[in-house]
This record gives structure tokens, C-alpha cells and sequence, in this order.
């Protein structure tokens, strides 16, 4: 038997193919039959028997002794009515295992939190409605802030140590006073709040930018971004030479159990395995590296940013940006301080982190990657 290594690897397990919101930065809501996308993912949900038969495996096959199960990628999770049980059979099977949910649904939020998974990501992308709305299409803020209020009673309630991380994705129209108010909102409920630039995705759009194919929908959405995509290519060009962490160490599966290539890939062309149950991890490994998209996108250094790799350079230009609109707010992803106002000074975020309230003895792999990731997106996306 193959040794493990005792590095994390992480599995995104979209449990749910669908999503309640249709945001303009993900595939679930730029999507369109006329697109550049051939064929977009089916919807569904995972059983649960499938859920407990891919765990089994990763314990068997996988290459960690520190596999991390993150319930989601392109799906919002709590939309499964069994979500619970998939986090109490992770935690069960001695895992990590995360939730990243755009909280606009809460018919599940209590079970899940009862369940107490080792950290739930809110994705939302304003503090009013006007702001919010542009970016999580379908969504109301207000619902996101009620549901934020009933995670803090639900972990008194069950005396919960969940780390709570509020991914809150900054384009140019958010990153001023809506920002603000939600990191006053998140340090009144003491959550963990995480301001990170928006990307475009999925990786199939990107290439189609460089060409100089976009949809005029799209178009107005590059006018949001405080980092514009093709800008973002350009100063990741020169790291493009660097290992891609999403295809070295995460494996995405689908609710029917099919491997997409990575997390930032949409279109079915891309699927690399039909079920993750009837392959090897090595022969999986070598699949992904087989497949053509990695080239253009790697050659393109997509896989630097969309990784969140080149966390530095971004916050550069996402803050020169920020000061030629005259926004006061200077943002770091990754650095501290994290948001330091002009006008203000250092504006603090009073909760603690991950790796000062987690039991484990390590945390979240590819801390990173949002979408999704978040979305990003992201959930991730949401």
C-alpha cells in the first residue's frame, strides 16, 4: 500500500448541483445557452449513500492522512435536506469538513449547525440591498443578516465552536461604506470577516477574454471589477511558471459522482473521470494532467490568481484602483492589517481565527482558494 502523506488534500463535493442565486461572477448566473460553454453541468443531488461510498474510498485511495471535505463548489449546499448528515458522517469518519453557503436559504441552517462542522463560509458581496443585489443576483441581504444572527444563536443553543469566515467579495461599487457597516455587523456577532478581490469565472470565459470574445452582459460586469480579468492575467504571467495548487492538491466531485477537471471549470467537455468511485487517485491525477485546458489556462497564468497565489501583486492593483474611484479603503487578502481606512486608521476585525479556535492540529488546506471560491466565488460560490 502507497504511503499517505500527512499534507492536506481537499475534495470539493458539490452534494448539491444547484443554486438558488444567479451571480454575474459565477457560470450560475453568467451562463447562457448561447455561451461559450457547450454543455453545462446537469442538476441534482447527491445521495447519501453515494456521500458515505466516496469517503470509504478517499480513506482507502486517497494520498492524505489529512483529507479536508468541503460541501460545495458550484452548488449551495444547504438546499440539500440531508446536509446535516453528510457533516455529521465526515466529522464521523474523523475529517475536516467545511460549508460555504450564500445563506439565503435557512430550512436546514439549524441542523447543520447542530451537526457543527469545523466552519461555515457566508458569501455575500454588500451590506445593502442595492449593493448586494448587483453581485448576488436573487439574493436579499436582509434575509443573509437575519440568518447570520440565528448562526450565532444556534451555536449558543448548541454550544458550537464553529469558525465562521464571512467571504465578502470586493468590486469597485462595495468597497467603501457597505464594507465597512459589515465588518461592524461581523464583529457585533464576533465572526471572522474576509474581504477578497472578485473574480470572473469559470476558466472557459477567461480564455474566451483573451480573444477578445464577451458577451455584452459580461461586458458590464467587467466594469464592476476593481481587478479586470485581462489584468489580471497580465501580472500573473510571470508566475505562471509555478505548480498549480488546485490540480496538485484538490479534486473536485460532482452530485452524480463525476470529476470535473478542477473547481474553476464549468462545461462537461471538461470532466475528467465519470465516477470518482472507478478510478484510481493516480490514474485521476493523470487524467487532470492529460486534459487540454490546463495548458492555455497555466500559459495564461490563470492558475495563479484564481488560486489566489499571487496575493501581493493583486492587492496592489485592486487598492490603485480603489484610490483612482477615491475610495478611502486600502484592503489586504492575506496580510495584516487587513482593511486600513485614509481617513480612519487600521479598522479591526475582533474575531479570532481559525487556528486560534480550532481543536485540530491543522487547518483548512488551500486556505486561498475562495470561489469560490467562492465562488470565489466559492463558494465558495454563492
Amino acid at each position: 500500500m502507497k504511503r499517505k502523506s500527512s499534507k492536506t488534500y481537499t475534495y470539493w463535493v458539490d452534494i448539491v448541483g444547484a443554486c438558488n442565486l444567479r451571480c454575474p461572477s459565477c457560470p450560475r448566473g453568467n451562463y447562457t445557452s448561447k455561451d461559450v460553454i457547450e454543455s453545462a453541468p446537469d442538476a441534482g443531488l447527491m445521495t447519501f449513500e453515494m456521500f458515505k461510498d466516496i469517503l470509504h474510498k478517499i480513506k482507502k485511495d486517497g494520498p492524505s492522512l489529512n483529507p479536508q471535505i468541503h460541501l460545495y463548489n458550484w452548488g449551495e449546499p444547504l438546499l440539500h435536506p440531508e446536509v446535516a448528515k453528510f457533516v455529521e458522517y465526515a466529522l464521523d469518519q474523523g475529517m475536516y469538513c467545511g460549508i460555504s453557503a450564500n445563506l439565503n436559504y435557512d430550512g436546514t441552517l439549524r441542523d447543520v449547525v447542530k451537526a457543527g462542522p469545523d466552519f461555515i463560509r457566508v458569501s455575500l458581496s454588500g451590506f445593502e440591498q442595492e449593493t448586494y443585489g448587483q453581485t448576488h443576483r436573487r439574493g436579499n441581504i436582509e434575509r443573509v443578516k437575519a440568518n447570520m444572527r440565528k448562526l450565532r444563536e444556534y451555536m449558543t443553543e448548541f454550544d458550537k465552536t464553529i469558525y465562521i469566515e464571512v467571504n465578502y467579495h470586493i468590486y469597485k461599487h462595495n468597497a467603501g461604506a457597505d464594507l465597512e457597516k459589515m465588518i461592524e455587523f461581523c464583529n457585533e456577532l464576533r465572526f471572522n470577516i474576509g474581504p477578497v478581490w472578485a473574480f470572473y469565472l469559470p476558466i472557459e470565459k477567461n480564455l474566451e477574454l483573451l480573444k477578445g470574445n464577451v458577451s455584452p452582459e459580461d461586458q458590464k460586469l467587467m466594469d464592476l471589477y476593481a481587478i479586470h480579468p485581462k489584468r489580471a492575467m497580465e501580472l500573473a504571467l510571470p508566475h505562471r511558471n509555478q505548480y498549480c495548487p488546485v490540480r496538485e492538491r484538490a479534486t473536485v466531485i460532482g452530485f452524480d459522482g463525476s470529476v470535473p477537471l478542477c473547481c474553476n471549470t464549468y462545461d462537461k467537455a471538461h470532466i475528467v473521470a465519470d465516477s470518482f468511485l472507478d478510478i484510481s487517485h493516480d490514474a485521476l491525477q493523470q487524467a487532470k494532467h492529460d486534459n487540454p485546458l490546463c495548458g492555455p489556462c497555466m500559459e495564461n497564468g490563470l492558475h495563479v490568481f484564481l488560486a489566489y497565489e499571487a496575493g501581493d501583486i493583486m492587492d496592489k492593483e485592486g487598492n490603485k484602483t480603489l484610490r483612482e474611484i477615491d475610495n478611502s479603503l486600502q484592503i489586504q487578502q492575506y496580510a495584516e492589517p487587513r482593511i486600513v481606512s485614509r481617513e480612519k486608521g487600521h479598522i479591526p476585525i475582533l474575531a479570532k481565527s481559525e487556528e486560534q479556535i480550532s481543536t485540530r492540529k491543522k487547518v483548512r488546506g488551500l486556505r486561498a482558494l475562495p470561489h469560490y471560491l467562492s465562488a470565489l466565488v466559492g463558494h465558495r460560490r454563492g
